[in-house]
């Protein structure tokens, strides 16, 4: 399933390149989430001193949502540090997920944030990736993709801002903690992931897919090419490197 992209593929001209995804920032309590900082915090250290490129592939935020004149206070820190890292590198690039589809020009106009939609492509080291979040792709799966319209539609979320922030924010993570806990233990068909989204990818040009939004660390090489899903920064605390035109699937921290 390809997605039509308003940008030209980014040439990315790194030696390394790091990808991760559903960190979902706010979605843990105490030391669990702590421990989810601390680690992001030092992956970030890790793209400045390779003097790489990071990109989050969606779900930084358990939820993410621009009032006109508000945002969530959720995780400032970290968000304050992407910024610094994207002011000193110039290349963070980040995809939002549907946890944090709501994005506008918050991260555009008041960080150094690169906002891509998905369906990016990516050229560097030699390769072509194709990059997107993952949700509500390939057949199927009708329900949640009538709600990701629903959700994402302009007056839906026009209703939502009439909602004062202090309600709605507190809403919004209990209704997103209480849906990630009820899908954590579905089995993820990575074959039919394989098939209906990477495989037609592949087939069009692409050298790599790489996928957020399951909760699996899945690295799949065939003679078609390659397809990652990330994982998550709560659990397995996988990532991925493009290095020497070579892509691996990391767990953090690295040995």
């Amino acid at each position: 399933m390809s997605f039509p992209s308003p940008l030209p593929p980014i040439s990315d001209p790194a030696a390394t390149l790091w990808f991760v995804s559903d960190v979902h920032l706010g979605g843990s309590s105490g030391e669990a989430e702590q421990v989810k900082r601390e680690r992001l915090i030092a992956l970030f250290d890790r793209v400045r001193a390779d003097d790489g490129s990071l990109y989050v592939l969606g779900d930084l935020f358990d939820f993410w949502f621009e009032y006109r004149t508000v945002i969530p206070r959720t995780a400032f820190g970290v968000l304050a540090a992407l910024d610094d890292l994207a002011r000193a590198t110039g290349r963070v690039h980040y995809l939002g997920g549907n946890h944090d589809a709501w994005l506008n020009d918050f991260l555009a106009t008041e960080t150094a944030v690169r906002v891509m939609p998905d369906g990016t492509v990516v050229e560097a080291q030699g390769k072509r990736l194709w990059l997107a979040h993952g949700d509500g792709l390939g057949p199927g799966d009708t329900g949640y993709k009538i709600l990701k319209k629903v959700i994402r539609n302009p007056l839906a979320i026009r209703a939502f801002r009439w909602i004062h922030p202090d309600l709605g924010i507190p809403l919004a993570l209990g209704s997103s903690h209480v849906s990630r806990e009820s899908t954590r233990d579905h089995p993820v068909d990575v074959d039919a992931l394989w098939r209906n989204v990477a495989l037609p990818e592949l087939q069009g040009g692409a050298d790599a897919v790489l996928l957020g939004h399951h909760h699996v660390a899945e690295h799949r090489t065939e003679a078609e090419g390659e397809m990652v899903i990330l994982g998550d920064w709560f659990r397995t605390f996988s990532c991925a490197r493009l290095q020497g035109g070579t892509l691996e699937l990391l767990r953090w921290p690295l040995d």
